[in-house]
Order: C-alpha cells, then structure tokens, then sequence
C-alpha cells in the first residue's frame, strides 16, 4: 500500500510502507520514517479538518502541535503560511515547541528571510507560551540572530521571569553597545533578579579597538610628555640665563 511521505524540507514521496520503512531523503539526507497506519490516519483527519475554515484550521493545528512529531511539521508549516493570524499563531508555536525537526524550520525561515523574529516573538506572546524567552535565548546563544533581531527579542526577555535571559541581554549588551537603548531598558525591568541589572558592563564602556588597561597607558604617557615639556622650558630658561650673564 502505498503511503504519502513528506520530509520537513519540503521535498514528498510516495512510498510502498510493505516494502519500505525507512530511507533518507534525497533533499536534505534526513532518514525520514514511513508512518503506521494508524498514524497515517490520525495526519489525514488532521488535513481534512484543515479544510473546514477557520475554525477547522485552528483546531487542526491544535491537534498537529499537540502531536510533537516529525509528520506533523509540514501540517503545521501548512498552518503557519495560512494566513489566519490564530492558526498561524498556534502553528509558529507548535514549531518552537518541537526541539529537533520543528525549530528547525524555524531557523532555516529566519535565516532566509520567510519570517521576522517580530512575528515570531508576536506568536509567543499571543499564545503565553512559557518556554519563549528560553527558546529566544537558545537562538541567541547558537548565533542564529543578527545584530537587528536582538534588539526585536529583547522587550520579551525583559518582560520575562528568566535569569537565562538576563545573561543573554547582558553578553549581547557587551558584544553590541550600539544597542545599549533597547537592552539597557529590557534589562532595567529585571531589577527583582539582580541588583546589577542594567548595569553597563565596562567592555561596553571601551572604545573599539583600544586594549583593556589603554585609559591608563594614555594616562601614563601624557604625564611623560608633560615631564619632558617641563625640562625643555627649563633648560631654555638656563640658556637664556647664561647668555644674559
């Protein structure tokens, strides 16, 4: 019997499931899994349900989030491009909420430009989704966001609760201090987890391309350069004085 396949890069087969149960996939390498039957049902009901308006696909993605499995992504990457700002929501969720093959459709969107962290970060909020400002970290910390997407997560991780995501505002305060307005204020509501949030950290404080310890050797040499501007206008003034004599 044949079956439909379809691998989170997009790329579908049609499979014989008495044949087969596994092969890779020739889009991405992927070893893509052929599904029982009774998990080939359950997708099915889920696609139809799909069809049924808006209502039938919030529930469809509600169902397909739920799921938390590798057939279930391209159903909600469905849901995501749908256009229905609730489904769209529960689908961009579904997606974070699924380490592994979901998050990382994520990644490739936000890599090619086929979706905001804006949105992204509008979906989390939208749907109260607790792990957000973990979730919003772990791309920050794998350096998956540019200079501009941090300054779009950081309202978020300051309203959060997390100390995970205090530490991401304060490395990328030190790595961009040209974003110290929207990080400084995301962490100045972060007070009640550390008496030094906020604070600005002195490598954010360092002009770029000075070394650490450079104020003091600036320091150090004017003092040399005034030492010896004394010594010559004391010596002229012996000259002078000698001449006169």
């Amino acid at each position: 019997m044949s079956v439909y396949v379809e691998c989170i890069c997009g790329k579908k087969y049609e499979i014989d499931r008495a044949q087969v149960e596994q092969f890779d996939c020739a889009g991405c390498g992927r070893e893509l899994h052929v599904p029982n039957e009774a998990l080939e049902q359950k997708l099915a009901a889920i696609r139809e349900r799909m069809k049924a308006g808006e209502p039938g696909m919030r529930d469809a993605m509600q169902q397909a989030a739920g799921m938390r499995n590798f057939h279930a992504v391209p159903i909600l990457k469905q849901g995501a491009e749908s256009g229905i700002r609730e489904s769209v929501n529960i689908a961009l969720v579904g997606l974070a909420d699924f380490p592994g093959p979901g998050r990382d459709v994520l990644k490739e969107w936000i890599k090619g430009g086929n979706l905001s962290v804006s949105r992204l970060v509008n979906s989390l909020r939208e749907q109260k989704y607790e792990p957000g400002a973990d979730y919003l970290c772990e791309l920050f910390e794998q350096g998956h966001l540019k200079e501009n997407q941090i300054a779009e997560i950081a309202p978020y991780l300051g309203d959060s609760n997390s100390i995970r995501a205090l530490e991401a505002l304060r490395e990328a305060r030190r790595k961009y201090p040209n974003l110290s307005g929207p990080l400084d204020q995301a962490m100045s509501r972060m007070r009640h987890l550390s008496a030094t949030a906020g604070r600005i950290p002195d490598s954010a404080k360092r002009i770029p391309g000075r070394e650490a310890g450079g104020e003091e050797e600036v320091a150090e040499k004017k003092g040399c350069m005034g030492l010896l501007l004394a010594l010559a206008l004391l010596i002229g003034m012996l000259a002078t004085a000698a001449y006169l004599i």
